[in-house]
């Protein structure tokens, strides 16, 4: 390579890497998670113990809500326990900007892992362009604060150790104890890492029976003194293995239901509910078509590992990330090798050409991609308050003292446990450690009336309300939209109830309050018309609507609210428009049916 097509692949690095580093550090502080982690990790600080029962909510630690599931509790109580004190501790000390500092330095240091990795293996430069950018697309979707990137990145960092190893001999192995007894305190998906160890200690160990890889005694009893070593760190934590009962027993799989992070991704692209991750779908395309074209001559250890994490990212979003940045690496490799095969057919003039032409595409690409990220997206480094963080609905409840127990969107029970405990206790969260109260909520959520599916008999209340009054719940705070874009039916149904006032709205949530005396003062003084709460819930799910255009649940959200604001043929056209975009979202023919029939009688009435 010419010394000029070098200066500029050099330079065409540095402005694509510079750009990836401040997309990371110009997403705001936004995880719903990210509270109850800090909240926790304060907990620990302050009384120097891992807690054995759930601080913040007053509903699971209830006599008649005993858990039935005590080792998932356990493990979900204590795995996180270092990750969750240093996120508190750099919380405390620097505020949002500390926490997107550290998210953005852990998601760039997995690109340069990945990165160094394809250099170190002599990759091309044009290979290596292209898929880092995959590994870049898909870390874009896993911008939470929270201890799982400490997993991200440590599982790069595991699978480079064991190659090192493998084709270089380096002492660098040395250094997977120290980072499995690490990762197994600071999350649970150090059990990825004890997976990776041991697909290596399995395939490797088959390749030296059948005298197929280059180790010397010295270097086999290295290896699996080290491997056996790394495994037995990992058993030191707080739950030891528990990982693995958690995430392997299928008694545990029910509790998944719903939750985005473990449906497939094809599902959720195929139901429109979420955007293409094109990274991550190029890579899953490419691994068969590497098979095939390459056979034989890829690393069987390789081979395994890939189809693992292929195997695992297909089932559940979550995964994604694992699958991509080992395969970013492996096919990579194996791609380049495909290339370089074909380049040998062409003259050195047409490559060289060839290659200049690629430099100059990559300095021109990366130089328009840097002006289209700076030009929108500003680097605010804060929380994402009002959009993610429901800081004004948590201002008001705290500012007013509202009293009496709370029932809370899941989704906002971290915020409000880091914010008001211990003062305030939450209903749940979204670490739904109680089932019983899980399952209480969404009854409560869905306003069922029986479960039977019957109507409850006449002087009966609704299962629902039977629930509020059984917590004795004061006042609701409750989201606008779910993360599908569903509007909660508890929402609309608590604006046409009179035993309840709403008294503050933000664009993502709402308070609700009993209409009893003693509250007399707060609904006098904030009570909100209906069509207040309609005109919020409308112009959130029309926002969204236009910013997510293939997403109809906004649209039959949009439908169900007109539909009980008794706007009959501005629900017609909602759910209308929600079949265009997804013509099999039965629940929208099902509503377009029922309104029609409505409109008819109602036609032949007058």
């Amino acid at each position: 390579m010419n010394k000029k097509n070098l200066l500029i692949i050099i330079f065409a690095f540095v402005i694509l890497l510079s750009t990836f580093f401040y997309v990371y550090l110009s997403v705001k502080l936004f995880d719903s998670d990210f509270w109850w982690h800090i909240a926790t990790g304060k907990y620990i600080v302050e009384t120097g113990t891992i807690p054995d029962r759930d601080p913040f909510s007053f509903t699971a630690n209830r006599e008649e809500n005993q858990n039935l599931l005590p080792g998932r509790e356990n493990f979900l109580l204590k795995q996180y326990w270092l990750g969750q004190t240093i996120f508190y501790l750099i919380f405390d000390l620097f505020g949002p900007k500390g926490i997107i500092a550290l998210r953005a330095l852990i998601l760039f240091m997995v690109l340069l892992l990945v990165l160094w990795r394809l250099m170190r293996m002599k990759v091309s430069f044009y290979i290596i362009f292209v898929f880092i950018f995959f590994v870049y697309l898909d870390l874009t979707r896993f911008t939470g604060e929270r201890p799982v990137l400490f997993t991200i990145l440590f599982t790069v960092l595991t699978f480079i150790m064991l190659e090192e190893f493998k084709q270089k001999k380096t002492k660098i192995i040395l250094l997977l104890i120290p980072l499995m007894l690490l990762w197994a305190n600071l999350h649970g998906g150090f059990i990825i890492g004890v997976g990776i160890i041991g697909i290596y200690m399995i395939f490797e160990g088959i390749k030296i029976i059948l005298k197929k890889a280059d180790y010397t005694k010295q270097e086999i009893s290295l290896f699996y003194i080290v491997t056996i070593l790394a495994l037995g760190a990992s058993y030191i934590n707080p739950t030891g293995w528990e990982a693995f009962s958690i995430a392997l027993s299928p008694k545990y799989k029910f509790l998944e239901t719903g939750i985005q992070e473990y449906q497939s991704p094809f599902v959720l692209y195929f139901n429109k509910l979420s955007s293409i991750d094109y990274g991550y779908v190029l890579l899953v395309v490419l691994f068969p078509v590497i098979l095939l074209l390459r056979n034989r001559k890829i690393d069987v250890t390789n081979v395994i590992l890939l189809a693992g994490l292929f195997i695992m990212a297909v089932k559940s979003g979550r995964y994604t990330i694992y699958y991509v940045s080992i395969a970013a690496i492996v096919l990579g490799k194996e791609t380049d090798i495909l290339v370089r095969q074909l380049f040998t057919r062409i003259s050195e003039k047409t490559f060289t050409k060839i290659h200049t032409a690629f430099a100059v595409f990559a300095l021109i690409s990366s130089l328009i991609f840097f002006v289209g990220v700076v030009k929108f997206q500003w680097l605010q480094m804060d929380v994402a308050r009002g959009s993610f963080v429901p800081e004004g609905t948590v201002d008001f409840v705290e500012e007013n003292k509202l009293e009496g127990n709370m029932l809370n969107t899941a989704t906002y029970g971290g915020y409000i446990a880091w914010r008001l405990y211990p003062w305030k206790k939450t209903f749940i969260d979204t670490r739904w450690l109680n089932y019983t109260v899980q399952q209480e909520f969404a009854w409560i959520a869905n306003t069922v009336e029986s479960l039977s599916g019957k109507e409850p008999t006449k002087g009966k209340k609704p299962l629902w309300k039977r629930l509020l009054k059984n917590y004795d719940i004061n006042f609701v705070v409750i989201e606008t939209l779910d993360v599908y874009g569903n509007v909660p039916k508890l929402l609309l149904t608590l604006t046409e109830d009179d035993d309840w006032a709403p008294v503050y709205a933000e664009p993502m949530a709402f308070v609700f309050i009993r209409n009893i005396p003693k509250n007399s003062t707060i609904i006098e003084k904030f009570r909100l018309q209906k069509d207040q709460v309609y005109s919020t819930v409308i112009m959130v799910a029309a926002q969204m609507a236009i910013y997510k255009q293939s997403n109809p649940k906004y649209l039959t959200t949009l439908g169900k609210t007109f539909y009980s604001m008794g706007r009959l043929n501005d629900a017609l056209t909602a759910y209308e428009y929600a079949l265009q975009r997804f013509p099999k979202e039965q629940y929208a023919h099902d509503m377009v049916a029922r309104i029609k029939s409505e409109l008819k009688d109602k036609d032949e009435k007058h």
